[in-house]
């Protein structure tokens, strides 16, 4: 009992100080003007662990004007550059360097013989470019999306907890494969808008999914029979997909390649998925958790309580402003 209370108040602990949903990159978006040589540039940067990076874009082009507009999760600048001078040729996030993030640029430009790239992703260990030597850069979305499932604390959980219910590899495969194809499935639909739906529910649900496997794999009576867990994998495959698709969407895909794009995210999904397999067979091989049931399934339990955190928090998220509207409290 003493064991459980102290793995619960880990639980707890980790819970309300780490943030389950990825690291997301800022995104920078430039767009030509049909003045040559002039663009607009709108650099979005996430708000991480309720603080604001006090990042900053500086390029080769002078700042006609900088508005800023703040919301809950990030803040957006507005710029205008003219570029007559030399043309775009330099990017710098300034401060990128002290973050855990990266930045994506995207690129439209509508004159024909123009050499920009459309993609470029700019990283801490390089926050200044030069343009005009980068290379197409499209792959920069098998990074992402590999990024994307590494950082998604609750994406990672879900696949852990798949892998406890399951126990040979033949049966694992399968489980993976069935959860692949059907949040495949939803984020094309949702990216390209066949279905819409609020984030917020979705996120809440996801979390739900996970202390619904944490609950079933303590429970005597677990599901063995692969064909039915199959079906609820499928069904919550479905849902996680959705919040893949969330991610993708705020930070955007390039207009004249989105299915190239959405392709290279989705295989950088399966890869940090396959990565995670991959790692956590071999330390159960290594550390022979199997031979101390206590040990075997603290994961477990420490999985139930954070996700079961998640779960009320991004709830009360969703239920607290309706509350407060109803009470008529401003």
């Amino acid at each position: 009992m003493i064991r459980l209370g102290i793995l619960i108040s880990l639980a707890l602990t980790l819970s309300s100080q780490s943030n389950s949903h990825e690291v997301r990159p800022a995104h920078l978006t430039i767009n030509s003007t049909d003045i040559s040589q002039f663009y607009t540039a709108f650099f979005r940067q996430p708000q991480i662990a309720g603080q604001f990076l006090g990042l900053y874009l500086d390029t080769n082009c002078e700042q006609k004007s900088v508005t800023m507009e703040v919301d809950n999760s990030s803040v957006t600048e507005n710029y205008e550059l003219d570029c007559s001078k030399s043309g775009l040729s330099e990017i710098e996030i300034v401060g990128l360097e002290r973050t855990m993030i990266d930045t994506l640029v995207s690129i439209t430009d509508s004159n024909q013989s123009s050499t920009l790239p459309e993609a470029v992703l700019i990283t801490g260990d390089q926050p200044r470019i030069e343009l005009r030597s980068t290379s197409y850069s499209l792959p920069v979305y098998l990074l992402i999306g590999f990024e994307h499932l590494l950082y998604g604390f609750d994406h990672i959980l879900f696949v852990l907890m798949l892998m406890y219910l399951v126990k040979r590899p033949l049966d694992i495969v399968k489980i993976i494969t069935i959860f692949t194809f059907a949040h495949s499935t939803t984020l094309a639909l949702s990216v390209f808008e066949f279905i819409k739906v609020s984030q917020a529910p979705v996120e809440a649900i996801i979390a739900g999914t996970i202390v619904l496997l944490a609950s079933e794999n303590l429970s005597p009576s677990r599901v063995s029979s692969v064909r039915y867990l199959s079906l609820i994998v499928f069904s919550f495959g479905l849902l996680h997909g959705l919040g893949f698709a969330g991610a993708l969407k705020e930070i955007g895909l390039p207009p004249s390649n989105q299915f190239n794009a959405l392709l290279l995210f989705n295989l950088g999904l399966e890869a940090a998925q396959l990565a995670i397999v991959f790692l956590t067979l071999l330390a159960f091989r290594i550390t022979k958790l199997k031979e101390n049931r206590i040990l075997l399934y603290s994961p477990v339990y420490l999985s139930g309580v954070i996700a079961s955190y998640w779960f009320a928090d991004r709830t009360w998220r969703i239920i607290a402003p309706l509350w407060l509207n109803s009470s008529g409290v401003s």
